[in-house]
């Protein structure tokens, strides 16, 4: 795998009356493949940055973009604007939903341009992800599929987590620090190491105010589910933030092409489960049927 860190402007993009970026990490396999490259945004959930898809606190077994890239596939993973190492305005009040969603697809499209090759784009979103993959997947051309995991659109689900008490507990305007201890029965199963899960927690992220409060709306974006008509992938675990996964497919009614997958034995953060292989593969052969 071969892998780039860059820092990609998107101040035209946002306008928010000051610079601002998108860091971002390019994942390419070691021998690209020939004619059109399948190329993965990812996008991560709340509290997290881009390294969720490869954490350098974890062996390679762990990697999203190593598994992809070993495919044949390109992940470009970023962090939203306003978390990780991407711009954090002042004040946060600046941003907002559309705003974000608008900074990631510019970063796309600088991406796509700097290939200089055909390709056939996954928007993938995991948790607050997923939202914001719904939020920019409605607003902006380029995505083929869209795949949305462990995003409700039904009233959430957050283990043993009150909606009613977080919502409350949201500030008007700034960066959250997100409370990751009490989330750990949502976010990992059972036999997810400690260690793993102590190191996951250290290397978070703060959240924008504006998403946080979005997140916890109902309904925030069944408007935009319903105009997705690409191909669709929901992901559920087992344990994770939707009450009722079966319905979860009609809210994209505008697509033709809609897959539910339950992955069992494994919590929220699909990506440090114990068949977390398993996982992956359902995505990557959804993404070849899709093609």
């Amino acid at each position: 795998m071969k892998s780039t860190d860059i820092m990609i402007e998107v101040t035209s993009a946002v306008d928010i009356g000051e610079p601002a970026n998108i860091a971002a990490t390019l994942h390419l396999p070691e021998e690209m493949p020939s004619g059109q490259l399948n190329l993965i945004l990812a996008v991560h959930g709340g509290g997290y940055n881009r390294h969720y898809w490869h954490p350098h606190f974890a062996d390679d077994s762990y990697s999203f973009a190593r598994f992809f890239t070993g495919h044949g596939k390109a992940v470009l993973a970023i962090d939203m604007l306003g978390m990780g190492q991407s711009s954090t305005p002042e004040p946060e009040s600046r941003l907002d939903r559309m705003k974000i969603a608008a900074a990631h697809n510019a970063a796309l499209v600088h991406c796509v341009a700097e290939l200089a090759r055909p390709v056939s784009i996954t928007g993938l979103g995991h948790s607050m992800g997923g939202l914001m993959i719904i939020t920019q997947a409605a607003a902006h051309e380029g995505l083929d599929r869209v795949a949305v995991l462990g995003w409700s659109n039904q009233p959430m689900v957050l283990g043993d987590t009150d909606v009613a008490s977080l919502q409350a507990a949201l500030i008007p305007s700034g960066y959250l620090a997100t409370p990751r201890e009490p989330m750990r029965k949502l976010f990992y199963w059972s036999d997810v190491p400690t260690e793993l899960i102590e190191f996951d927690e250290a290397n978070g992220s703060t959240t924008p105010a504006c998403l946080g409060r979005d997140a916890l709306t109902p309904r925030i974006v069944h408007e935009a589910s319903a105009q997705i008509a690409v191909p669709v992938l929901i992901v559920q675990s087992e344990i994770d933030t939707s009450p009722a996964p079966e319905k979860e497919p009609k809210y994209f009614s505008k697509s033709a092409d809609v897959e539910l997958q339950i992955l069992e034995n494994a919590a929220h953060c699909q990506n440090f489960a114990s068949n977390r292989s398993l996982h992956w593969n359902q995505i990557n052969d959804w993404i070849d049927r899709t093609g």
